[in-house]
């Protein structure tokens, strides 16, 4: 049997597997990811999330993500919510609940539930400004200018878990303009571990509308780490106040940065199903 949830946060929606007391490592193959990702082949989401036994005992689980093209990503604020929703489900009245991610361990607590949505406040963590260190972003003499039909993009690089470019527009793009350049800029040499692209339109201090282009996924909906992104390059750059809500296709987060610097972030999560996968779609599994 096995087992999985269906969650999504702002449309941006995830496969999520129990992995605590039942080992699913064999599905965490590329050719696999991609089939049960599928809209028209498999169960259609934006990513395959795996929620484990922490490392170390003082935590409370530990996240695995997987892209839509079976790359696994370092973290997600979508899917990270969804995480936290699962484990309060099965482990009642732990609040606020200790996360393990390849981005580092994230700190998620309830905050209210509303017409059929949960939602939840993520301890992001401090922004990174400097990729170059995380050999995210190509060293100086190696950066290539990245000229696009006579626009150069100058982006704000910024981790929170993951790698971002955060482009402020001056002018308004096309979404089919957004789409081409977004896997441009994704697999650009300047990016050689490929990143995260937000296009940002800045309303006012305390507003965004974003579009983003996430890398091994392609346009999505929403981002978590994408909308932290886009609030901490914007605070960095004097365009934001320390709270704003960015405005995302999907809908809308709630980005803060206290005063050490530590970004959160406050959005929904809502349970879609609960099910297993057929025996017909368990071999072809096994056949991949």
């Amino acid at each position: 049997m096995i087992g999985f949830s269906k969650l999504h946060g702002l449309g941006n929606s995830f496969i999520f597997f129990d992995e605590i007391n039942q080992d699913f490592s064999f599905i965490k193959k590329a050719d696999k990811i991609k089939l049960l990702c599928s809209q028209g082949k498999g169960l259609g989401s934006d990513g395959l999330v795996f929620l484990l036994a922490p490392r170390d005992p003082k935590h409370h689980c530990r996240m695995e993500m997987f892209n839509t093209d079976g790359t696994e990503a370092e973290m997600c604020g979508n899917a990270i919510r969804g995480v936290a929703h699962l484990f309060g489900a099965r482990q009642l009245g732990i609040s606020p609940v200790l996360i393990e991610t390849k981005g580092g361990l994230k700190e998620v607590a309830p905050v209210s539930q509303s017409e059929g949505e949960a939602f939840y406040k993520v301890r992001m963590g401090q922004a990174l400004f400097d990729l170059i260190s995380t050999d995210e972003l190509a060293p100086l003499d190696k950066q290539k200018i990245m000229t696009w039909n006579d626009t150069t993009f100058n982006p704000v690089y910024v981790n929170v878990g993951n790698p971002h470019a955060v482009i402020f527009l001056k002018s308004p793009m096309s979404a089919d303009s957004m789409k081409t350049v977004g896997a441009w800029l994704e697999t650009h040499p300047n990016h050689p571990r490929r990143i995260n692209i937000e296009f940002v339109e800045i309303i006012n201090r305390n507003e965004a509308r974003i579009n983003i282009w996430e890398r091994g996924c392609g346009i999505t909906q929403a981002c978590g780490t994408g909308a932290t992104a886009v609030a901490a390059a914007g605070i960095n750059q004097g365009f934001f106040d320390r709270k704003v809500t960015i405005h995302m296709p999907g809908g809308d987060l709630v980005i803060e940065q206290g005063n050490d610097k530590t970004m959160y972030m406050t959005g929904p999560i809502q349970e879609v199903a609960v099910g297993q996968i057929s025996a017909g779609m368990a071999y072809r599994l096994s056949k991949i």
